[in-house]
């Protein structure tokens, strides 16, 4: 049986090549679509899945209170970790987690590392990284060990450090300071690993030299615990949340608990207390959602092409049934034929995604790759392949099957039946095409805008290069022979690097009024980082030229400080301000400048000109045109104080724009989905209209026989599909409105929803409807009318 169902399916898809061309090319590229985005959501929703103890692995959080406000944080104090082992008998162990860079040197070879990261013993028994090299049991825990990744090891012993019997003990020096032997090889860090590292140090060596490393005072690490079978969570959480003021009983701070497997989607901190390798379970939502809407436009064409053919397939189902077929037959037979659509869907859209994986790689920038050869990734595939033929088929196969034979073989068929539901589709189709496209269309919109806007300071022709190691100490000598060259218009060093600036503190001030306190962001600079940057004065002055000896502590604030202080523009020069332990003047107010993404309102900033503090980032201005040999100058100058490192730096304006990167990629992706849904629903009204000119074919050729034009006969065929699309248009313009409005709220700076864009996407839309339609119109509207009357 099941052999003569497939013989009939192939012969029936075969009979109507275009049928079935349209709903397999259709179906294929939804499918094609559906399985990439399935393979990125299976692969974000399952990060850190390795770990042996995944669902006993919990990260300890912050809620603090700062300036009257609560903020989430991701780090916490050093003795926490083993304060929090102690007291509470459901914690099984503990891992501290500190972030740290540097310069990394063995024999001739030296690095600068920028994924270091100090943890301890217990690292190895929480979390399921093995060991390659070395005794698990053993490593890090001596505070003068190190243990690094098969990927470190290969670029300071080469690639045949697996095979070096001395490679363990062999001594790195840490910014020529401290001694470690390496005491393991650790595997890299898998790709759906949250937590990511190069190096890893026991963090007992920080403690010997950093008193406040160690101290309840000061928030530095990421705390794991792994808790034991049984523990009930949500009592736990509530027991650990006070543990804080058992130790630093002014704290009004309160712990929190996160699973390991909601890091990597569920991770917003505040003051960049979070690193390692995060997303947002945002995209994952509009991903999936896109990809549904994409593959139900698919499902809808074969529908309603199905139901559409019905009439054709009336005189068959009564035959069969007439010959003993029963209902239960018939929709095996047609199920059949839906499954083996999906299915030839299915193998044709494996074909475009071998054949178009480098470019999806680069359009949504992941690494996604499709493992063709692996059984259960191949067995899911068919699956779902073969559940959206059923689901695709069953309607139409109950509609088909319910015919009457009797009325069926009198003639009595009804053409109509199921034209309203059609029509309902085909609506629903073009509203979920013209919603995406309107929507892509005002998040490039807005993605322009955040490019074009004005900061506030110069971002072209603007060099930041971070210093680091010797540099810290020699950024004056450096400074003053780049300002001596012919290619660079300035140099201004600054603790921050003005791309999503986020180093915040309590401020005082001359005047101060309880509960108006605040946390103001800011940086120590010198006075030529505002003239260099393109800043603008508008009250005081700068900042005066000082020695390290000297101890005067001057201050510049912005508009927006001036703001929340309360004294007025006019009467802020001179006042009195204490931050950081030290009390100053401000002399200046500068014009406010975004310091964080567009997503955020400027908020309260300090200068300060401390020339005693180290800076971390040195701003460099090319004088227009002469950026290459500005960059061969640096580089010369660079090597003259930094011999031993290699010289990196960026651009201002493109560090800036990469805070925007995954927000292009997802405008990028939904425009590509967007075209696709516009070119799977034209498939299928191209289809429909192939059939409504089928059925009026004799219609035609009386009305041509009669002096109708070829415009009478077009105009007669496309206006009933034309206004379903105009109504499609009309349901989708207040759909993308909401939409597209509420995504504008993750911005601060957004712009304004012009009406002519909601006109120009319908009008196109129809246009292309229209144009789709006119292909098999005129084409009908051109037929000889003799050939189509001669039966009668």
């Amino acid at each position: 049986m099941f052999k003569f169902n497939l013989k009939i399916a192939w012969r029936n898809i075969r009979k109507n090549k275009v049928f079935s061309a349209i709903n397999i090319i259709g179906l294929a590229v939804s499918l094609a679509c559906c399985f990439v985005i399935g393979i990125y959501v299976w692969t974000e929703t399952h990060y850190d899945s390795f770990h042996t103890n995944l669902n006993s692995i919990y990260r300890i959080t912050n809620k603090q209170n700062q300036a009257g406000k609560l903020y989430d944080v991701a780090v916490t104090p050093g003795p926490l970790a083993p304060a929090v082992k102690k007291d509470f008998p459901e914690v099984e162990q503990t891992v501290r987690f500190g972030n740290w860079s540097g310069l990394l040197k063995n024999g001739n070879k030296i690095y600068e590392e920028k994924k270091i990261q100090l943890t301890e013993h217990a690292f190895f028994s929480m979390f399921s990284f093995p060991l390659l090299k070395g005794n698990p049991a053993k490593a890090l825990l001596s505070p003068d060990e190190i243990v690094i990744t098969e990927n470190t090891a290969e670029k300071y012993f080469g690639k045949n450090w697996s095979t070096d019997t001395s490679l363990l003990g062999q001594v790195f020096t840490l910014n020529g300071q401290n001694s470690f032997k390496l005491s393991g090889v650790v595997a890299n860090p898998p790709q759906n690993s949250s937590i990511q590292f190069d190096v890893l140090l026991p963090v007992e060596f920080l403690f010997k030299t950093d008193e406040w490393a160690n101290n309840w005072g000061g928030n530095n690490y990421h705390t794991y615990l792994q808790l034991k079978p049984g523990t009930n969570i949500a009592a736990f959480e509530k027991k650990i949340a006070k543990e804080l003021k058992v130790y630093k009983p002014d704290t009004d701070d309160q712990l929190q608990l996160q699973p390991l497997t909601k890091q990597y989607l569920y991770s917003k901190f505040a003051f960049f207390t979070d690193w390692g390798k995060r997303s947002d379970i945002r995209y994952v939502k509009i991903f999936s959602g896109v990809g549904l809407l994409l593959l139900l436009i698919a499902c809808v064409n074969f529908v309603n092409l199905s139901t559409a053919r019905s009439l054709k397939r009336a005189m068959e189902v009564g035959v069969r049934k007439v010959n003993g077929a029963s209902r239960k037959q018939l929709v095996v037979q047609f199920l059949s034929e839906s499954v083996l659509i999906a299915l030839l869907s299915g193998f044709a859209a494996v074909v475009i995604l071998k054949l178009t994986q480098p470019l999806l790689q680069q359009i949504t920038g992941t690494g996604i790759a499709f493992d063709f050869n692996n059984g259960l990734f191949l067995s899911f595939l068919l699956l779902f392949v073969i559940s959206i033929g059923l689901i695709a088929g069953l309607y139409p196969a109950f509609i088909l099957s319910a015919f009457n034979p009797v009325k069926i073989l009198k003639g009595k068929t009804n053409s109509q039946s199921g034209s309203g539901f059609r029509k309902a589709l085909v609506i629903t189709q073009f509203a979920i095409c013209v919603t995406l496209m309107i929507c892509t269309f005002f998040m490039y919109r807005q993605l322009q805008f955040i490019q074009q806007k004005d900061l506030g300071f110069n971002t072209t022709q603007i060099i930041r290069l971070r210093l680091g190691n010797q540099l810290k100490q020699k950024v004056a000598l450096l400074k003053h022979d780049l300002d001596n060259e012919t290619a660079i218009a300035g140099t201004a060093p600054a603790t921050m690097s003005l791309v999503n600036v986020d180093n915040s503190t309590n401020l005082e001030w001359e005047g101060m009024h309880k509960n108006e306190e605040f946390l103001i962001t800011q940086a120590n600079v010198d006075p030529d980082f505002i003239p260099t940057l393109g800043m603008q004065l508008i009250k005081g002055e700068n900042f005066k030229w000082q020695n390290e000896k000297d101890t005067i502590n001057n201050f510049i604030v912005n508009e927006t400080a001036v703001k929340l202080m309360g004294t007025g523009i006019d009467k802020i020069i001179g006042k009195k301000v204490k931050f950081y332990g030290a009390t100053g003047t401000i002399v200046g107010v500068v014009k406010d400048f975004n310091f964080k993404p567009l997503s955020s309102n400027v908020e309260p900033f300090i200068f300060r000109y401390q020339p005693w503090s180290p800076y971390f980032n040195l701003f460099i201005k090319t004088v227009p045109g002469k950026t290459t040999a500005a960059i061969d100058q640096l580089t010369k100058l660079y090597k003259k104080y930094e011999p031993e490192t290699p010289l990196e730096f960026t651009f201002l304006n493109e560090s800036i724009n990469q805070i925007y990167q995954d927000d292009k990629r997802t405008a990028a992706v939904i425009f590509l989905f967007a075209c696709l849904t516009v070119f799977v629903g034209c498939l299928g009204l191209f289809g429909l209209t192939v059939f409504a000119t089928e059925q009026r074919i004799k219609e035609i050729g009386i009305r041509k026989v009669l002096g109708a034009g070829i415009l009478s006969v077009t105009q007669l065929l496309s206006k009933d599909f034309l206004k379903l699309v105009l109504a499609a248009v009309v349901i989708a313009l207040p759909v993308a409105w909401y939409i597209i409005t509420q995504w504008l709220q993750n911005y601060a700076y957004r712009i304004h929803l012009d009406w002519w864009v909601f006109a120009t996407v319908g009008i196109a839309v129809l246009g292309i409807a229209f144009i789709t339609i006119s292909f098999q119109t005129i084409r009908a509207a051109l037929s000889n009318p003799v050939k189509s009357l001669r039966t009668e």
